[in-house]
Parts: C-alpha cells; sequence; structure tokens
C-alpha cells in the first residue's frame, strides 16, 4: 500500500516539474530565438525537439541495450510517442488555440516526416520482419540530410533578416533577455523537465507492471505518455503563449528525432525482432502523419475541429491495442 503511494505521489510531483520546466524552456528558447533572429519555428524544430525528445532517446537506446531480444520497450516507446505527439499533443494544442502550419513545413519537413514514416515499415519488411543495422544506417542518413538542411535554412533566414534591419517574428512585442539568461531559462528548464519525464517513467513503468500488462503494450501507453509529456507540456505552453509555431515544428521535429535518430541508434546499437503488431502500429503511424499533413496542408492550420478528431482517433486507436492485449 505505502509502495503505490509513493508512485503515485512520484507521478504528481513529475508532472508539477514537467509544467514549471517546460514553462522556463519555452522562454528560455523564445528568447534564444530573438537573439539569433530567427524564427521561432526553426527554434522549435531542433533545440526544443531533440530537448523534449531526450526521454525518448535514453528509454529506447537502453532498453535496446539491456535486452535486445525483446523490443517491446524500444518499438513501442517510439511508435507510441510518435502516435501521442500527432494525435494527442497536436490535437490539444489545436483544441486550446489555432496551431499555424508554415508554408516551410509542407517544402521540408513534412514531406521528410512522411518519407521517414513510410521508411520504418518498409524497413522492417525488407529486413524480414527485423530491425537491421544497415535500416539504421539508413534512418541516421535521412536525419543527417535534416539537420543540415534545418541549419542552412536558419543560417540563411538570419543573413535575411539582419540584412532587412528588422525581427523575424514580426509580431514581437517583448524584447529578449540576456544571453546568460536565456541560456539558463532553456537549460535549467530543459533539466527540470527531462528530470520530470523520467520520474513519470519510473512511476508509470512501476504501476504498469503490478497491474501485469505485456511489455509492448507499457511501451505504447504508459511509456509513451511518460516520455511525451515533456513535447505534451512544452507544446500545450507554447501555444498557450501564442507561440503555436513552436508546437507543431516540436511536434514534427520530435517524431524525425524520435524515429530518424532514436530508432536508427537502437538498430544499430543492437538489432531486434519485430512482431506482426509493431508492423501495424508502426502503419499506424504512418496514417497519422498522413492525416497530420492532409490536415495542415488543407487550411495551412490546425484548429479545434482537427484537434477533436485527431484526440478521436488516438481513442479508437487506445481501444484497439488494449483490446489486442487482453
Amino acid at each position: 500500500m505505502i509502495h503505490w503511494i509513493l508512485m503515485t505521489a512520484g507521478l504528481i510531483v513529475s508532472f508539477v516539474l514537467l509544467v514549471k520546466g517546460a514553462d522556463f524552456f519555452v522562454d528560455g528558447c523564445v528568447s534564444i530565438a530573438r537573439l539569433l533572429h530567427v524564427s521561432n519555428l526553426i527554434i522549435g524544430l531542433t533545440i526544443v525537439a531533440m530537448g523534449t525528445s531526450a526521454p525518448e532517446a535514453a528509454v529506447s537506446i537502453s532498453s535496446a541495450l539491456s535486452d535486445p531480444e525483446n523490443a517491446g520497450i524500444t518499438i513501442g516507446n517510439l511508435l507510441g510517442s510518435n502516435l501521442l505527439n500527432i494525435l494527442i499533443i497536436l490535437g490539444i494544442s489545436a483544441v486550446i488555440v489555432p496551431v499555424a502550419a508554415d508554408k516551410s513545413l509542407f517544402r521540408k519537413d513534412f514531406p521528410l516526416l512522411l518519407c521517414s514514416a513510410v521508411l520504418v515499415p518498409l524497413i522492417f519488411y525488407i529486413g524480414g520482419m527485423n530491425g537491421k543495422r544497415w535500416g539504421g544506417l539508413i534512418l541516421i542518413a535521412f536525419f543527417a540530410v535534416f539537420m543540415v538542411w534545418t541549419i542552412l535554412s536558419a543560417v540563411k533566414e538570419r543573413k535575411n533578416a539582419l540584412a532587412a534591419g528588422s525581427k523575424t517574428d514580426e509580431d514581437e512585442d517583448e524584447k529578449p533577455m540576456s544571453v546568460p539568461k536565456s541560456i539558463l531559462y532553456a537549460v535549467g528548464g530543459l533539466i527540470v523537465v527531462i528530470l520530470g519525464g523520467q520520474l513519470a517513467v519510473y512511476c508509470a513503468k512501476d504501476i504498469a507492471h503490478g497491474l501485469g500488462v505485456s511489455e509492448t503494450l507499457i511501451g505504447l501507453t504508459i511509456v509513451a505518455l511518460g516520455t511525451s509529456l515533456p513535447e505534451l507540456i512544452t507544446s500545450v505552453v507554447s501555444a498557450k503563449k501564442g507561440c503555436s509555431d513552436i508546437a507543431l515544428g516540436n511536434v514534427v521535429g520530435s517524431n524525425l528525432f524520435n524515429i530518424l535518430m532514436v530508432m536508427g541508434l537502437s538498430m544499430i546499437i543492437a538489432p531486434f525482432s519485430v512482431t506482426p503488431e509493431n508492423m501495424i502500429d508502426a502503419l499506424c503511424v504512418l496514417g497519422a502523419t498522413v492525416l497530420c499533413f492532409g490536415a495542415s496542408a488543407l487550411k495551412k492550420k490546425l484548429d479545434k475541429k482537427e484537434g477533436i478528431i485527431f484526440l478521436l482517433v488516438y481513442g479508437i486507436y487506445l481501444a484497439y491495442i488494449i483490446l489486442r492485449d487482453l
């Protein structure tokens, strides 16, 4: 009884850490974007995305190293996190405030996200239902292309902004914080967010194991939710602060980081076996990515209607994986 009370208390503390850490993290990143004269979208795609994906990286790579024969936590965590990012995080953010889709996303980031969503089930199928090292190398190569392309875009954007003698975000009214303060807010907030996410995962996994459910289901639900909490809190806080471009950039960047970098590294470090259920989950991620791309392209934004649809779709998927595990 005392153990369960401690685990529940740990979850509550982790949520508090996530909320406060994300608040400081978003403020620091927005200030850095203004100091560098680059858009919030670029910051969301890079610094925010990789920072909030740190829990997925830690959990998945650790799981691959400790138990390569049973990849339930590794695959479930990554695929489950990507589904949560699109359907829950963007869904909740869009319900709170319309999430604008910058046209630059459709030139590079969304096509690459769709490509990565296609690559994963394709690699699984060609590899004979295995995540092999050559597949990991392909994913890492695509991640390198994404990072180089994004950095070049940021450099070009900064030069254009400085040449025009104007700020990148025209609607900025607040002055950025000082450089040391911006870094302190961003780094300190990120550390708190990661610690909160790790505490949430530890407590949630302990509770889930006590209930006797499978590792794949734990990875797709409890662990995926726990490691996605930084993205969820950061995106919701960004949306409430009027920085919806950070919210969308965070989700797109995090999903690219999860699949291309984290899953790629997991395959290279310890190739794993893939179950038919894993393949179905990978196809569900592809379907959610297509849904997000189509909804964003239609109106160049996601509003409350799309948000509700995303949440309902995730509810159907959640019911399916729970029934599948019975």
